[in-house]
Formats: structure tokens, C-alpha cells, sequence
């Protein structure tokens, strides 16, 4: 009995332990953000005097600045339709090309699928020059397009990595029943692998379109017109225009970094469940 007691007794601190340190890194996490939120609110002489402190008052001057002084939003358009013709390309190509690899016989399948996970060592550094050569070449250089090619080249292998991972966990015996009533690929892709990838999918599309949301390597490279810049390289160059504002550079930080967290809140659901589904069902 009094063993029992003992680790029952152990069981519950060492739960409690655990509950304090989780909350410990979600505090480590979450107060930046919370203090960069506060701050965009304050004056430069506010900051200093009152760090840590809410404002004082609470003035939207800040972000005004960032959207008319340094036309964030001009930036912040230009990175969403860099980012989503990435995320839409990548999703749709990298799932038909998955449902391919893992639920068709046919020979060179998994030297097909080996060839697209090579792709995941070669780092982005080592093909600028040449894409760079090839874009002046092709005469889209300083578009959107240069930087959207490049985005899905570089999330492709990953996605189909995800995604694969995911079909083939997939019981063959559901695709044979649609089948057996008649039903052709197209059927067995739409009514039944589809629907169950959902989450690996949506997975994928977060993932890029945090990667491309805030990448500054690729626009600034390819790019050379300030109109056609990303949030990025917009946040730099508004950062070097008003360097000794500090509040306003916060407020431009947090339009940044708003996309990024919603998309995240509301798609977190699914992107575990298709991080760890593969994983559970194999």
C-alpha cells in the first residue's frame, strides 16, 4: 500500500515538473512576440524609459508609419502572390506526383522517388548562379516569376517526401473497391486517397509558405525592382531608411510576422496530424 502511495506521489511531481517546464518554453516563446506587440505601441523615448511596461497610450502612429512612410503593403502583396502560386503549385504537383510514386506499379518508382529526396541536399546556395544564368537567359529576371520557380523546385522534394510517406500507409483494399464498382484512377485519386491526405497536403502547404513567406535570399537576388520586393527585403530596406526608428521597425516586424502566426493557428490541427500520422499507421 504504501508503495502504491509512493508512486502515485512520484507520478503526480514528476507530472507537475513536466507541466512547469512546458510552460516555462511556451512562456520563452511567446513573450517576445508578446513584447515586440507591446513595444509597436510605444514612442522611441517610451522604449527606453518604459521597456517593459505597457504603452502609456495606445497609438496606431507606428504602424502608419511602417504602411505609408515605408510601404509595407506594397511589400506584404508582392510576398502574397510569391507565396501562394508556390504553395499551390507545390501542393497540387507534389500530390499527384506522390499518389504516382506510392500507389502505381511500375518499375522506376522508387528510383523516381530517390531522385526527388536528392533534391533535399542541395541547398538552395549552390543553384542561384546558374538560375541566375538561366532567368537572364529566359528574359524573367525581376519578376515574380524567378522567384516562384525557384520557391517550388526547393519545397518539391520535402513535399513529395511528406506526402509519399503518407500514401503509402494507404490500404491498397480501399482503391480495389472503387475499382471493383467501376471506378477509374481518377476516381480511386479524388474520392479516396485524396480525402485522406488532407492533412499531410495542408502540411505541405504550410510549411512552404512559411519558408517562402519569409525568405529574403531568392527576391533579393532575383529582384531588382523595389515595386516587385517582398516583406523581407522590404523590412531591410526600411530598416536602413529609418534606422533610428525603432517602434516603427517593430510595428513593420509585426505586419511580417502576423501572416505566418495565423496561417499557423489555424492549420496547427492538421499539421500534426500529418507529421505523425505516417509515422502512427506504419
Amino acid at each position: 500500500m504504501n508503495t502504491m502511495k509512493k508512486h502515485s506521489v512520484a507520478a503526480a511531481v514528476w507530472k507537475a515538473v513536466k507541466y512547469i517546464i512546458m510552460i516555462g518554453f511556451a512562456i520563452m516563446c511567446l513573450y517576445p512576440l508578446f513584447w515586440l506587440f507591446l513595444a509597436s505601441f510605444k514612442t522611441n523615448q517610451e522604449l527606453y524609459y518604459n521597456t517593459w511596461g505597457l504603452p502609456e497610450v495606445w497609438r496606431a502612429d507606428n504602424y502608419i508609419n511602417a504602411v505609408v512612410k515605408g510601404g509595407i503593403m506594397k511589400y506584404f502583396a508582392n510576398s502574397v502572390i510569391i507565396a501562394v502560386a508556390s504553395v499551390l503549385v507545390t501542393a497540387v504537383l507534389a500530390t499527384m506526383a506522390s499518389y504516382g510514386i506510392s500507389r502505381m506499379r511500375w518499375k522506376l518508382s522508387k528510383t523516381v522517388y530517390g531522385i526527388f529526396l536528392l533534391g533535399m541536399m542541395i541547398p538552395v546556395y549552390a543553384m542561384v548562379i546558374p538560375l541566375f544564368s538561366i532567368f537572364k537567359n529566359m528574359g524573367i529576371l525581376n519578376t515574380h516569376l524567378s522567384v516562384i520557380l525557384p520557391q517550388i523546385a526547393t519545397g518539391f522534394p520535402m513535399a513529395i517526401f511528406i506526402i509519399t510517406g503518407f500514401m503509402q500507409s494507404v490500404p491498397r483494399e480501399m482503391e480495389e473497391a472503387v475499382m471493383i464498382d467501376g471506378g477509374s484512377i481518377y476516381a480511386c485519386f479524388f474520392r479516396v486517397i485524396l480525402p485522406i491526405t488532407k492533412s499531410s497536403v495542408v502540411t505541405v502547404a504550410v510549411v512552404q509558405f512559411i519558408n517562402v513567406w519569409n525568405d529574403l535570399l531568392l527576391p533579393r537576388i532575383f529582384l531588382t525592382d523595389d515595386s516587385k520586393m517582398t516583406l523581407p527585403v522590404g523590412l531591410t530596406n526600411f530598416q536602413a531608411q529609418y534606422s533610428t526608428d525603432y517602434v516603427s521597425e517593430i510595428a513593420a516586424v509585426i505586419i511580417t510576422i502576423v501572416p505566418s502566426i495565423i496561417v499557423y493557428i489555424f492549420l496547427h490541427k492538421y499539421i500534426m496530424e500529418g507529421m505523425v500520422a505516417g509515422a502512427v499507421k506504419g
